[in-house]
């Protein structure tokens, strides 16, 4: 199983905070955010059915599906 790429989850955790900041300023609206999010969720479940890549013990889409968590539990 391959390690966790660090400089790869702050750059996550990076798009995330700007997203909900962006979000938070009424840059863009929630929706629009919430489908940029869903758009990448749709290619990691593909890239990971062709592949069955996973980073670390987390898989791509379960990071995703903490993103899409977390604006679901701002309202």
């Amino acid at each position: 199983m391959p390690e966790p790429d660090p400089r790869g989850q702050v750059a996550l955790l990076l798009c995330e905070s700007l997203l909900h900041v962006l979000v938070e300023q009424r840059v863009i609206s929630r929706e629009a955010a919430l489908s940029a999010i869903e758009s990448v969720h749709e290619l990691t479940e593909e890239s990971v059915e062709a592949t069955a890549a996973e980073i670390g013990s987390v898989s791509l889409t379960a990071l995703i599906e903490r993103i899409v968590a977390s604006f679901a539990a701002k309202d």
